[in-house]
């Protein structure tokens, strides 16, 4: 059974690595990007991760993918950067937190909201 936890993340114990926080699609990208970034910064636009995605089982929609990282944004996992192309400009996704620093950033979330939902509960 799912939860929302901030964006688009959901907590689902059925499911196992990042699918216990992300759909496929979504856990495959993150992935992905932070292999990308496995030893120097490499960004990912849109097209890049549609391209990526294009093959996966759970793949969707380019604006889905948008939403996404756009939403990882606001939660300061991911960063961008605005570089000018082919039509005009285009946002440019660096990861703002590791894999390690993500992880972290889960259990504090979690453990923050299961203090507030069960206050009376010992740590």
């Amino acid at each position: 059974m799912g939860k929302h936890i901030g964006m688009d993340m959901i907590f689902d114990t059925s499911e196992k690595g990042l699918q216990t926080l992300f759909k496929p699609y979504q856990a495959a990208l993150m992935e992905h990007i932070w292999k990308l970034n496995n030893p120097e910064r490499t960004g990912i636009t849109s097209g890049q991760a549609f391209e990526f995605l294009m093959g996966h089982p759970d793949s969707k929609s380019r604006a889905s993918y948008i939403f996404f990282m756009n939403e990882l944004v606001e939660e300061g996992v991911l960063e961008y950067e605005e570089k000018s192309g082919k039509g005009g400009y285009h946002r440019v996704y660096y990861p703002k937190m590791n894999r390690d620093q993500f992880a972290q950033h889960v259990v504090e979330t979690i453990t923050r909201k299961l203090a507030e939902v069960f206050p009376s509960a010992q740590v």
